[in-house]
């Protein structure tokens, strides 16, 4: 066993005898050992590809193997990542061939971070290019809140301006939301969360009541609004209201928590959103349509967080695997090794955070990193049910925890996933920028 883990979890040998062991991470190399995902899946319309951190290199071009192997040899149809949904239409004209500069699109936010990594942007050029020549294009989809929650504008100003056609007397509502939300926005969620610290609290209620009406309004006047656009640019700006809506109980439900009076259960908004985002989606797409998302393994887990934690209570992938059953399929990313991310809050960053590098820690003995110790030379996948199943015929014990940066949580993975690779070592992303020195060693 690797040196890394002198006290193996029980399962481990299993894992070392089961495991797919990959191929790597060349962006150009045959895609013949993926081959395992396609009966892993079955016919499965959503595959979730997760990852513990963002900003991780090996991640993103992992992911990029994946989605190439499951947009040509599987037949998906789009590609939906944790993107703004507003921002992310001019992403998917821009891969089927629209004008525009991709790194212009992807605006960075204030602690440089682009929304997509390096690896992630080449893997939509990549898109780009598959695009050009296919004959059934892919699809971008931003499945998001706005701004990583930051800002309401994003999702706001498209409706100003299909309200000014439709129904000119409600633009009230927008300007006054986008008056009252744009002093407090930042660069993440986080940002408005330490703002509203010390905002007045009948200014945070004029936020949430111009917003409530404003989604009232477009919910009652449907069908004149939809006579007079179309249904499809109605369900539109009906999403990007939602989008504003949830991100400014997003907002509250984080200030509460950062001023140490947490309702656990509002921090779910995000992720509703996500999971309302992607099912109207599928629900609004040709038959047929299969959607790889990438996404945090903290969204695409199909288990419920336990109460007293700091995690939404309710993920994604909960409400995506409640809705769909055996045509969801998460697959997590992690890594036992290498370089992470280390996320603080910094209420003086502008993105309410600031990040820096990390050793990726030892993998605690109960989690599934610890999994992997029989296989520390090639990326790994294991699927977790045949495990699971294995782990309860012989009445073993599970891993009950995963990393996520630099610290190990809460969650039960072999329900949670329905595989996990590992990959052994990890870097940051070429243009990761660190903001500040990570004092925390594995």
């Amino acid at each position: 066993m690797s040196s890394r883990h002198p006290h193996p979890h029980p399962l481990a040998e299993w894992t070392a005898r089961n495991a797919t062991r990959l191929a790597g991470l060349d962006p150009d190399a045959p895609l013949d050992d993926l081959e395992p995902l396609r009966r892993l899946m079955g016919g499965a319309r959503v595959v979730a590809l997760g990852e513990n951190s963002h900003q991780i290199r090996e991640f993103g071009l992992l992911r990029g193997r994946i989605l190439r192997f499951l947009v040509q040899e599987c037949g998906f149809t789009v590609y939906g990542t944790e993107f703004g949904v507003a921002s992310g239409r001019a992403v998917d004209a821009w891969v089927q061939a629209g004008p525009g500069d991709l790194d212009a699109l992807l605006t960075p936010r204030p602690d440089g971070y682009a929304g997509q990594s390096a690896e992630g942007r080449d893997t939509l050029r990549w898109l780009r290019r598959h695009n050009a020549t296919a004959p059934h294009p892919v699809r971008f989809a931003g499945l998001d809140v706005p701004a990583a929650g930051g800002s309401l504008a994003p999702a706001l100003e498209p409706v100003a301006d299909y309200l000014s056609a439709v129904d000119p007397g409600a633009v009230r509502y927008v300007h006054a939301a986008l008056e009252l939300s744009e002093p407090i926005a930042g660069g993440s969620g986080m940002a408005p969360a330490y703002a509203r610290l010390a905002l007045d609290p009948a200014v945070q209620d004029r936020l949430t009541a111009a917003l409530s009406r404003l989604l009232n309004r477009i919910t009652v006047m449907r069908e004149l609004y939809v006579a007079h656009r179309g249904q499809e640019a109605y369900a539109t700006a009906l999403s990007d209201v939602r989008a504003a809506w949830r991100t400014d109980q997003m907002q509250r439900a984080m200030a509460e928590l950062l001023g140490g009076v947490p309702d656990i259960a509002d921090l779910a908004s995000r992720d509703r959103y996500l999971a309302d985002s992607l099912l109207d989606l599928l629900d609004r797409s040709a038959p047929g349509t299969r959607i790889v998302v990438a996404a945090h393994n903290a969204h695409i887990q199909r288990t419920a967080n336990p109460e007293g934690g700091q995690l939404a209570r309710t993920p994604m992938g909960l409400a995506v695997a409640r809705a769909l059953g055996a045509d969801y399929v998460s697959v997590a990313l992690t890594s036992d090794g290498g370089v992470t991310v280390a996320n603080r809050p910094d209420p003086t960053h502008p993105a309410g955070m600031s990040c820096g590098r990390a050793d990726a820690p030892e993998a605690a003995p109960d989690s599934v990193e610890a999994l992997f110790a029989g296989v520390p030379e090639a990326p790994s996948l294991v699927d977790t049910r045949a495990l699971r199943e294995h782990a309860r015929r012989h009445g073993l014990p599970e891993p009950v925890r995963t990393r996520m940066d630099n610290a190990f949580i809460p969650v039960p993975a072999l329900d949670a996933y329905d595989a996990v690779i590992s990959i052994p070592r990890t870097t940051l992303t070429a243009d990761f920028t660190e903001t500040h020195t990570a004092d925390v060693a594995g």
